[in-house]
């Protein structure tokens, strides 16, 4: 029991130190390795049904090719902003706005996402698969600002200095009783 107890603790600690940029930079990897094919008309799988689903989202007016190839380009750019680290929080909203339209093929093209009630064909599982994509951007988005600190505002005052100034249950978080 005791060499359970070390990896466990090595773990939580691994995913304590790690676990947030790791779960960033694993999605951002995902988004490149869906986006980039799609930017090369001719070697996404998913290619069609992309242009098809934004085709159908602007009424027209975006199809075919060009679809697909800006949907390319969005997702390898959110993919580029999860790797690097930046705009995390802007890029989180980016990326739930896409993950809106991603699952909207389920509901306008169910011929091509269902096999039965609740039996997705492969098309409808790789759109569920996003599921996962959005609850960890909703971890990293609630990981983005360090716990413990204050939001930023108004500049500290003498009589409460930065240092001292905590948010509530801060001692909690860092693991001291009040």
């Amino acid at each position: 029991m005791r060499t359970y107890e070390q990896v466990a603790r090595f773990l939580e600690s691994l995913g304590a130190s790690f676990g947030i940029a790791a779960l960033r930079i694993s999605i951002g990897i995902i988004f490149l390795w869906f986006g980039v094919p799609k930017l090369f008309p001719g070697t996404s799988p998913a290619e069609a049904l992309a242009a098809e689903t934004v085709e159908r989202l602007t009424f027209g007016i975006v199809e075919g090719t060009v679809a697909s190839v800006l949907t390319g380009a969005l997702e390898a750019a959110i993919g580029l902003l999860l790797v690097s680290g930046r705009a995390i929080s802007l890029t989180v909203m980016i990326l739930l706005g896409h993950m809106a339209g991603t699952f909207t093929p389920l509901f306008i093209f169910p011929k091509e996402t269902w096999e039965a009630f609740c039996v997705g064909t492969l098309e409808g599982q790789y759109i569920l698969k996003n599921l996962v994509i959005v609850a960890a951007a909703l971890v990293i988005a609630g990981h983005t600002r360090k716990r413990g600190r204050p939001a930023p505002g108004p500049a500290a005052t003498a009589a409460e200095p930065a240092a001292t100034a905590a948010a509530p249950g801060a001692d909690r978080l860092e693991g001291r009783r009040p």
